[in-house]
């Protein structure tokens, strides 16, 4: 959904106007003076250096409150990731959708909203756990917690880690309400220039009453997100090329540099995202006077996403074109849930907490493909450099071929109760400074039913009464219960050293239904993990404190790795998958060591290691030939049966470093400095390769970031940059070998603070033109055999974005 033209010309009248406003106001030397500490900064966030939030926990635990982000103006949740220490993107340049902690991404690393699982996409063939974090707005954010080693309380799921997205509410909120209104400029053209304008309005409003007793807010939120990127791809005989380093030296970004001969392929793209999100949250609080209290909450989240790829087949050489293909892919998401919660104070200062939540994601894709030989294109041929100008093959009209429909709805029923309280006779019996504990229940009902179907065209027209196999699997349904009790003991040995101790206990039951060989299957899976866990703290100085912490996690099986469904031609042609219902969870020991030093001013600076020990690693094997066999031009190319087994183990170690602090000891208060790195690495018994000490797939080799800010006080003008970059990353797969280079990131930001209400901010982002590399050695069968088939090399980029953003409180 685009901007009209009236709306594009306002917004360039705006950016026009009002971006001249700091620098008119740094030559006058204004006057307004912001030292004062403004109510206002809990919405609008005003000059000040801000630094990562110190916590109280004893479980090593980072938090980012939306002060951390929100100068930089970030459109949603994956982009205000980008920021955090240790989180990582495995998928398509300028996409920020599936966050890895600690560089793990595929299950590894859990994604909680108000600390509370919530229903997930599924990926692309709704069998997967990943929660696609760029469907969230950053509006909705107030803050994010990074919780490196989980306690008792909360899901055992997070091998690497948790990222706890907390929604705002009207507890945390000031009273009154405020306005946000964004313009977007990208910078790449397409399509004649149109569609490089977007938009994005916040609106939202909290309250009090009844001696602050009552808190209410209410947010809605509406933006348009849009990607462009651009790619090319080429596929090389190995025996031209010393090494897939030398291939990848050879790669030509314009097909006049090419060298693709005989028997290897050019390909060029356009793909084109085009989103709307339109997001609701609101919550309500009521506390007695007798210190109970009442809660109600919920979220809504709608995103329509159209997408589409364009791209140029060439073979042999650079200019011989040999297809043209299209893609149009329709998403249609609705996520929503609704929480009630009641605290109730008993004597003795105990607690008993009640919550009951549904959550519904409802998830539909419709993908068509088209595709055009050359040799029917009637008239001159597309070019490389025309489409480089239109990138579309529209015009020539290739013939729809494929049309898939996928259907997913993911229901999330959710029912909690605890009681916590002080052990005052249990520490003074034992001569402790203090005790607590904590007991709960928490049970989780899932019910997912997924149809993936694909259909061919006759004339133009779908076949929809001739549904074919589809590469991903069909129809199935699971239904996944989730019983949890957790114990935890809070211990206050000394004044300054704490320990908590807990376990969790987890039953988990499913039942999954699917078909194979073209027959309904159903299977039933039990499981019981317990799941201790440990953290000291100890505040060796007021500056100073030191952490230890163990954890046991587990990693639960993608839905497909268990489901008994047969999938054809995977993963290659002929060959089938068929899921592993007796498949154990993927299970880990991990310790976690830091020390944090406070620094003059209100900074902080963080040291912290860690280590995995992890069991069970999934992997797909092979069971040998199934049968299928077909005569290719006289070569037998025969099936293989494969399924999922626990294979053996890995680890995963690495050195965690973050600080943020304004330079007050240097002079310098209205400067603030921020930066992290993390050192990344990972050993995996793989059986693809016959190996143990490959990386864990997508897993990079560090992560860091850096940025400063400077506040201009009497000006009223604020500014600051953020810079990111991730290593390579290498994925073993059955039949090949990938890698993955990141160039970095800069984003930007300019603020001038109009009033005590009002702020306008020019901000950008992929300054730099982010782009990717990816190698893949692509071997003829496993990797094993040593037939090495092909270099597909590629290289992808996307586009810069500029946003003009006024923001105001009433």
């Amino acid at each position: 959904m685009a901007i009209g033209k009236s709306g594009r010309a306002a917004w360039v009248a705006l950016a026009s106007s009002v971006s001249l406003i700091p620098f008119v106001a740094l030559a006058q030397e204004a006057t307004t003076e912001t030292d004062a500490p403004l109510v206002q900064s809990e919405i609008i966030i005003l000059g000040s250096v801000t630094t990562r939030d110190r916590t109280e926990s004893v479980a090593p635990e980072l938090v980012y409150d939306q002060s951390f982000f929100q100068r930089f103006e970030p459109l949603s949740v994956g982009d205000a990731l980008k920021r955090v220490p240790g989180v990582s993107f495995s998928t398509d340049v300028g996409e920020f959708d599936d966050p890895g902690f600690r560089g793990l991404t595929n299950g590894f690393t859990q994604i909680l909203i108000n600390g509370r699982p919530i229903a997930s996409a599924g990926g692309e063939d709704g069998t997967t756990r990943t929660v696609f974090v760029d469907r969230i707005p950053a509006e909705l954010i107030d803050r994010i917690e990074i919780i490196r080693s989980p306690g008792a309380d909360i899901d055992s799921q997070g091998v690497a880690g948790t990222i706890n997205i907390v929604l705002k509410d009207g507890a945390s909120l000031p009273e009154g309400g405020y306005l946000r209104g964004t313009g977007i400029r990208f910078f790449q053209n397409i399509d004649d220039n149109e569609g490089t304008f977007r938009g994005a309005g916040a609106l939202g409003y909290s309250g009090r009453a009844l001696a602050d007793r009552l808190t209410y807010s209410v947010n809605a939120n509406a933006q348009q997100r849009f990607n462009n990127k651009f790619s090319v791809q080429e596929v090389f005989d190995p025996e031209n090329f010393l090494d897939v380093g030398d291939a990848l030296g050879a790669l030509a970004i314009a097909g006049a540099d090419s060298v693709v001969g005989d028997g290897e392929e050019r390909t060029v793209q356009s793909d084109t995202r085009e989103n709307f999100d339109l997001s609701f949250s609101a919550d309500l609080a009521y506390a007695t006077e007798g210190g109970h209290r009442f809660a109600l909450s919920g979220f809504y989240i709608r995103t329509e996403r159209d997408e589409r790829e364009d791209e140029l087949v060439f073979e042999d050489a650079a200019d011989n074109l040999v297809e043209i293909q299209a893609q149009d892919t329709a998403f249609d998401q609705n996520n929503f849930g609704v929480s009630g919660e009641a605290d109730f104070r008993l004597g003795g200062d105990y607690i008993a907490s009640f919550r009951a939540a549904v959550n519904r994601f409802d998830n539909e894709i419709v993908t068509t493909d088209f595709e055009l030989d050359a040799e029917d294109i009637e008239g001159p041929l597309p070019t490389e450099v025309g489409f480089r100008q239109s990138f579309s093959v529209a015009a020539f009209a290739p013939e729809p071929d494929e049309l898939e429909v996928f259907d997913i709805d993911d229901l999330d029923l959710q029912f909690d109760a605890s009681i916590k309280g002080p052990l005052t006779g249990l520490a003074s019996a034992f001569g402790l400074a203090g005790a607590s504990f904590k007991a709960g229940y928490s049970v989780r009902l899932r019910d997912r039913d997924s149809a993936l179907q694909v259909f061919g065209f006759d004339d133009g027209a779908p076949e929809f009464d001739d549904p074919e196999p589809s590469d991903l699997g069909g129809v199935f349904s699971l239904q996944e219960n989730r019983f949890d009790g957790f114990i935890l003991f809070d211990w206050q040995l000394t004044e300054r050293l704490s320990l908590e101790t807990g376990a969790r206990f987890e039953v988990t039951s499913t039942d999954q239904f699917g078909f194979a060989d073209g027959d309904p299957v159903d299977a039933q899976s039990n499981d019981f993990d317990a799941n201790p866990s440990a953290h000291l703290r100890y505040r060796a100085f007021d500056w100073a404190t030191l952490r230890l912490s163990y954890a046991r996690t587990v990693r639960r099986p993608d839905f497909n790795e268990r489901i008994p469904f047969e999938i054809e031609d995977q993963p290659d042609d002929l060959d089938t998958i068929t899921g592993n219902p007796d498949l154990e969870f993927e299970t880990a020991n991990g310790v976690d060591a830091g020390l944090e030093f406070n620094l003059p001013g209100g900074g902080v600076i963080g040291i912290n290691g860690f280590f995995r020990d992890i069991s069970n690693i999934i992997q797909l094997v092979s069971l040998g030939p199934n049968g299928e066999v077909e005569d290719d031009d006289g070569d037998l190319i025969i099936g293989d049966a494969f399924t999922f087994a626990n294979v053996g183990d890995a680890i995963a170690y690495g050195f965690e470093f973050d600080l943020s602090t304004p330079l007050t000891f240097l002079g310098l208060p209205n400067t603030g400095i921020f930066a992290n790195y993390s050192l990344l690495r990972s050993e995996v018994d793989n059986a693809f390769v016959d190996l143990d000490q490959t990386p864990i797939n997508q897993q990079p080799r560090f992560v860091y970031n850096v940025g400063a800010t400077h506040d201009f006080k009497k000006a009223g003008v604020t500014l600051g940059f953020s810079y990111q970059q991730q290593g390579i990353e290498t994925s073993t797969f059955l039949d090949e070998i990938q890698t993955t280079d990141f160039t970095a990131n800069l984003e930007a930001f300019i603020e001038h603070r109009i009033s005590k209400n009002i702020v306008v901010r020019l901000s950008g982002t992929n300054l730099l033109d982010a782009r990717t590399f990816q190698t893949e050695l692509n071997f003829d069968g496993p990797i094993t055999a040593g037939d090495l088939d092909n270099f597909e090399i590629e290289r992808e980029e996307a586009q810069r974005r500029i946003q003009l953003t006024i923001r105001a409180v009433f």
